[in-house]
């Protein structure tokens, strides 16, 4: 990211005892065009994610129960499938990590590029994560420096 080729640029030119004056401009709008970029693929990995979650659960409740007419369609769609939803899960074991990863590093550099640290906010945008919605996490950022 940029973020990354500021500090490279710095930490050499300190080395070197030079002085460089780096100035950039930071369009506001990137941010949420990014996070909607992202938005599909973190949407799918978070439904995978849960969909294999609720496996077990619902592979213990057909052992024990014969009719499962009580079941929601999604439900009975994730008996069915789940062999393909684990092998589609582990196929991509690290993609929500990646994802996530992805996210708080654009969160931490565009308070970086302003001056400020928001490390200690993490923890609550990644609360925010594990409920995602699209325009929360978007809003967060947005009043994260407030």
């Amino acid at each position: 990211t940029i973020s990354i080729l500021k500090d490279v640029i710095t930490k050499l030119a300190t080395q070197k005892k030079i002085a460089v004056n780096i100035t950039y401009e930071l369009c506001e709008d990137s941010i949420p065009h990014s996070l909607r970029l992202i938005h599909p693929k973190l949407d799918e990995q978070l439904l995978l994610a849960k969909k294999v979650q609720l496996i077990d659960a619902l592979k213990e409740l057909s052992m024990h129960e014969p009719n499962l007419d009580f079941l929601s369609p999604e439900y009975k769609d994730i008996i069915q499938n789940s062999e393909q939803l684990q092998a589609s899960f582990k196929l991509q074991p690290c993609h929500l990590e990646r994802l996530y990863g992805m996210i708080t590093d654009l969160y931490i550099d565009k308070f970086k590029f302003k001056g400020l640290n928001v490390k200690s906010k993490v923890p609550m945008l990644l609360e925010v994560l594990d409920n995602y919605e699209l325009e929360t996490l978007v809003d967060f950022f947005e009043i994260s420096a407030v």
